[in-house]
């Protein structure tokens, strides 16, 4: 199966679909969670917009899932993250937001990857260019958006300062840049409410409730724990081939991939301060891990290996939704 997706066809992607409702066809038929209540003012108005109904907060997350996996193809692929072009990172990154129950709905986390991947990109194409200005904003006006969807993406502002001096030699004028991108959304939207007279009781107040010290909600009781052990399997093993990624590689390519692992300390830093953190957090490691995990399966030189394993990991996931839910 994995030998389809070892092609630099987009067009092949769209075989996603399919493999993304096989994958999550349980959200269709059994109970999913729905009703979030730590997204943030974005979030709770898409809920608003669109309702509560199970099915259809479960077809609007697999299309979102497969748009942010297609994108996530073209962004690897585009970023000379593999020496040949793949569709593996989109492949692993429906697998990996697919495991958990918990994952099928569509959550506020869910919605905040998508800014996530947009100011990713922005910052992956400011290495050695001459005009950045444009990007640093950019990627600083999507971090915001992401944190109005999904308050811990707050967090990730710290994350996009950092990327910026990773990439480039400090320069405070780009700072400056990303940060008055950071602060637009926030202040268009004070100034919606200081206009409907509404900034005490809903700006504010949906600010505040977005965040929460080591505020965990219960996890399910074995799958939650089989997914949360996944991830971290996934996260040493990405961590140990580090060497492996950056070996041979162009300064760009390993700046991009250093960027990739600066990821992952935010991405646990987020947990601690989530309001009312669930399994459904950790869909944000998929963004990364989805890329590492690819190009490793990929570049297996025996992929009959490649293959057990993948076939493994999908067993997992109707094992989680039907069998230990």
């Amino acid at each position: 199966m994995l030998s389809i997706f070892k092609t630099n066809r987009i067009v092949l992607s769209l075989l996603l679909i399919p493999y993304a409702f096989l994958l999550r066809s349980y959200g269709l038929f059994g109970e999913v969670p729905t009703d979030f209540d730590n997204g943030g003012i974005l979030s709770d108005w898409i809920f608003e917009t669109i309702g509560l109904n199970d099915q259809i907060l479960v077809i609007t997350s697999m299309a979102l899932i497969v748009i942010q996996a297609i994108y996530l193809i073209l962004f690897t692929n585009n970023g000379k993250l593999s020496n040949e072009q793949n569709l593996f990172a989109g492949l692993f990154y429906v697998l990996f937001s697919s495991m958990s129950i918990s994952f099928l709905g569509l959550t506020p986390a869910l919605m905040g990857n998508t800014f996530l991947l947009l100011a990713l990109s922005e910052l992956y194409n400011i290495y050695k260019h001459k005009e950045p200005s444009g990007h640093h904003f950019n990627a600083g006006f999507w971090l915001a958006l992401g944190a109005l969807f999904y308050g811990s993406i707050f967090l990730f502002f710290f994350f996009g300062l950092l990327a910026i001096n990773l990439m480039r030699a400090f320069n405070i004028r780009e700072m400056l840049q990303f940060t008055s991108g950071y602060a637009v959304p926030f202040i268009l939207l004070f100034t919606y409410y200081f206009y409907i007279g509404d900034v005490d009781e809903s700006y504010w107040a949906y600010l505040e409730s977005s965040f929460g010290i080591m505020d965990f909600r219960e996890f399910p009781v074995l799958s939650g724990y089989i997914t949360l052990g996944v991830f971290a399997i996934l996260l040493l093993v990405s961590i140990f081939n580090y060497g492996a990624f950056v070996d041979r590689q162009g300064m760009k390519v390993r700046k991009n991939y250093n960027m990739l692992f600066l990821f992952f300390p935010f991405a646990i830093g987020s947990i601690f301060i989530q309001s009312g953190v669930g399994m459904e957090h950790l869909i944000i490691f998929a963004i990364p891990l989805s890329i590492l995990i690819g190009q490793i399966f990929f570049k297996m030189k025996k992929q009959i290996w490649a293959e057990a394993l993948h076939i493994i990991l999908l067993a997992l996931v109707p094992l989680c939704h039907y069998l230990l839910s």
